[in-house]
């Protein structure tokens, strides 16, 4: 996951591995790569998901599956945009269709409008958008690895029962409305 510090990445990596866990995979890790970055920095994290065997590496990811971009201005910026790799399906929060010129081959997009709908709910923090949850809402879709039952249980855990109807309000929109770009 490629967000700016602030747009909670981090979190959405350690929901990711609770989700997929409870769905049954075998095993999960969330790995957030934390240093000195400020609101608005460019981070990253990552999350591990097995079916069938144990994790047995801990350290990030070099060719992943999928990459969620929940900024796309960070396309502009090399060292995020050759993390892009043959094959790779990337969930991109943007309004409008991504532009592919210079990605590798195989590479299959999909956006959702995860500030926009965050907007629309008013699933905001102090600095702005809380990204999280539609992102995963869509990863969900995209994926199958879960579903919204799956994700409402695991916000329900994290966050209570109080804030699960407007946590799932956004990851239905999410999860309804993520497409091909």
């Amino acid at each position: 996951m490629h967000c700016r510090g602030g747009q909670t990445c981090i979190t959405a990596s350690q929901l990711l591995a609770e989700m997929a866990f409870e769905k049954g995979f075998m095993d999960t890790i969330a790995i957030p790569i934390i240093g000195a970055e400020r609101r608005g920095a460019p981070i990253q994290a990552f999350t591990k998901i097995s079916m069938k065997k144990p994790i047995k590496t801990y350290d990030s990811v070099v060719n992943p599956d999928y990459l969620l971009l929940f900024d796309v201005s960070l396309l502009d910026i090399p060292k995020i945009s050759a993390t892009i790799k043959e094959g790779v399906t990337l969930i991109v929060n943007s309004s409008i269709p991504i532009n592919t010129n210079g990605f590798p081959k195989n590479v299959k997009i999909f956006i959702v409008d995860a500030t926009g709908i965050c907007i629309k709910k008013e699933f905001m923090h102090s600095s702005g958008p809380i990204l999280n949850i539609p992102m995963l809402g869509a990863f969900g879709k995209i994926t199958g690895y879960y579903d919204l039952k799956i994700m409402e249980k695991v916000i329900k855990k994290e966050y209570g029962v109080n804030k699960a109807e407007k946590n799932m309000s956004v990851a239905r929109d999410a999860y309804e409305s993520v497409r091909e770009s």
